[in-house]
């Protein structure tokens, strides 16, 4: 574990050195060569390659341009890689700081399917996934997984397959096929990708609606107005992870999860333009048989089928440093309730922001801070787990666009009580996450 705290502590060391000196990095405007570099050979030679990094936005570039005639004939591949690297500082459920790795490989390709199927609006998409290692998951013991996308091992599997048709001009669009709900509902402008922003599971998504199902289903968009948004989506709820789910998907109408989410947009006139926004009111229709945890002997049902939340989720620019830039700071918030009596969580709370190009020779990168708060359920807890509590964590994170193709990511996070359960330490965990764009 020696070098992987080395290599933690230097690059924590290099994002610290550009945020106090704020000097040019690759891929930032204004970066120069060192005096008498281009004088040399050597130095030139290096100054070009940089260059021609620091020039393209992906790392295999355009392949002599066979990926631009793929778009303009409507085929847009995209792969990335993204790895990880958790450090159990202290704490956890597994004494003793320890260090692991995890990695994900992901592969979509859209295909406009006018041009082929002469089928106006009408598209698709097939997202392939891959990865490796729990990292230190398992040694924290929390709730919410300081990796997110530290799944354990799987070969390439389908988490989306989905035809989609746009109706209306742009006001209907209805999705089908094998779909991640996750890409529908419950999104958010500051907290919603473990690839690219916060890499904790509870400040990547709402845990009280959590997990949201994977399989066959299907989902309507109506956007009556520029500024609304409302969805309709049912999925299987007997979904098998890595399994088609025919079997499964149609056998009854009782076992399809039910969601309503309605999206206002509105955008903030501000000095330096419009700062735009999101505001979220999801519902959720579970129809899966579920045991009270409270005892039949108090005149309720045993067992229930079916019960029903709610989740809000927002998102504001609050600030933008100048017109039609995305450089400046937002903030998001997500709040969430379930049945205490069926649910192992009664709410959820997380609210942080971010600032995009905090220093002036730094525009591309991201500072990050989010905070949550999982309240476990009181009736769970009064029906022999007294020692069930709460879970609470923070996260910062500094994201580092080295090049247009890649990120390097410091992350640090605080987590209090994990597993809910104050027989675990208080656990401090180091991670860095580097995002190639091939």
């Amino acid at each position: 574990m020696r070098w992987e705290m080395v290599l933690v502590a230097a690059v924590w060391s290099w994002s610290a050195g550009c945020v106090l000196a704020a000097g040019p990095g690759a891929g930032q405007p204004g970066a120069t060569a060192a005096p008498g570099m281009l004088d040399d050979s050597r130095g030139s030679a290096l100054l070009r390659g940089v260059h021609m990094l620091d020039s393209r936005p992906r790392l295999f570039g355009e392949f002599g341009g066979r990926r631009g005639r793929l778009e303009d004939a409507g085929i847009m591949p995209s792969l990335y890689y993204n790895h990880f690297l958790g450090v159990q500082a202290q704490g956890g459920q597994d004494q003793g700081a320890a260090a692991r790795h995890s990695g994900t490989g992901d592969f979509f390709l859209y295909v406009d399917l006018e041009p082929w199927a002469r089928l106006r609006g009408s598209e698709m998409l097939l997202h392939l996934k891959a990865g490796y290692g729990r990292n230190i998951n398992a040694r924290i013991g929390a709730l919410s997984d300081p990796i997110d996308d530290a799944d354990g091992d799987s070969t390439g599997h389908i988490p989306q397959l989905w035809f989609q048709q746009t109706l209306f001009g742009e006001q209907v669009q209805l999705r089908f096929g094998y779909l991640d709900q996750q890409v529908a509902l419950d999104r958010n402008a500051y907290a919603n990708s473990e690839d690219r922003q916060f890499m904790a599971t509870f400040l990547d998504n709402n845990t009280a609606i959590v997990p949201l199902a994977i399989g066959l289903g299907a989902t309507l968009f109506l956007n009556p107005a520029d500024w609304l948004q409302v969805t309709f989506s049912t999925a299987d709820a007997d979904a098998t992870p890595f399994q088609p789910g025919f079997d499964t998907a149609f056998d009854s109408w009782t076992t399809l999860f039910g969601y309503l989410e309605v999206g206002l947009r509105p955008d903030i006139l501000a000095r330096a333009g419009m700062l735009p926004g999101n505001y979220r009111l999801g519902l959720i229709w579970d129809p899966r048989r579920k045991e009270r945890f409270a005892s039949a002997g108090e005149g309720q049902a045993r067992v229930t089928r079916g019960d029903a939340g709610f989740y809000l989720s927002f998102d504001q620019m609050i600030y933008r440093e100048r017109p039609g830039r995305p450089q400046g700071m937002g903030l998001f918030a997500r709040y969430g309730y379930r049945d205490p009596e069926v649910n192992p969580v009664n709410w959820f709370w997380s609210v942080g922001g971010q600032y995009r190009g905090l220093l002036a020779r730094r525009q591309g990168d991201v500072l990050g801070i989010g905070s949550y708060m999982y309240h476990a359920s009181p009736d769970r807890r009064a029906a022999g787990h007294p020692d069930l509590h709460d879970e609470a964590g923070f996260e910062v994170y500094y994201r580092i666009q080295v090049f247009p193709w890649l990120q390097v990511t410091p992350d640090w996070q605080y987590i209090i009580d994990p597993g809910a359960g104050r027989s675990v330490e208080d656990a401090l965990v180091f991670a860095l996450r580097a995002r190639v764009t091939f």
